[in-house]
């Protein structure tokens, strides 16, 4: 049972992935730098699911290109567990294996930056 307030119904997608079973499509979102080759990208992320043995294969993991982000090139990672309740626990691998992976390969995840212009009058 999830308690999802009022608010998020106006103003989120909302998905029933699970149709009232423990078997659960989740996700996990990461950017990447401008410039990566993002081919290699998706198919580190895919290696990175397909390596996890709670992650089932059928239905295959997915990976969406989102969106051209202001300091990244957003990816989410979609993929089915068989438990809803503990999914923290493989998403967190998740991220470990991902960072391993995109190191090894020297794909950065990039932080925020802005350039300030100061004018002198």
């Amino acid at each position: 049972v999830l308690v999802i307030p009022n608010h998020k119904y106006l103003t989120n997608s909302l998905y029933n992935w699970t149709q009232n079973g423990t078997t659960t499509r989740e996700s996990v979102n990461v950017g990447v730098a401008y410039g990566s080759d993002v081919q290699l990208v998706k198919e580190l992320l895919l290696k990175a699911a397909n390596e996890h043995p709670k992650i089932y294969q059928h239905p295959a993991p997915l990976v969406i290109f989102e969106n051209f982000g202001d300091s990244s090139l957003d990816f989410k990672l979609i993929f089915t567990l068989n438990d809803s309740f503990q999914a923290q626990i493989p998403k967190s691998d998740l991220r470990f294996t991902i960072d391993e992976l995109f190191r090894e390969h020297q794909i950065s995840i990039p932080f925020p930056q802005r350039d300030i212009h100061i004018i002198k009058q």
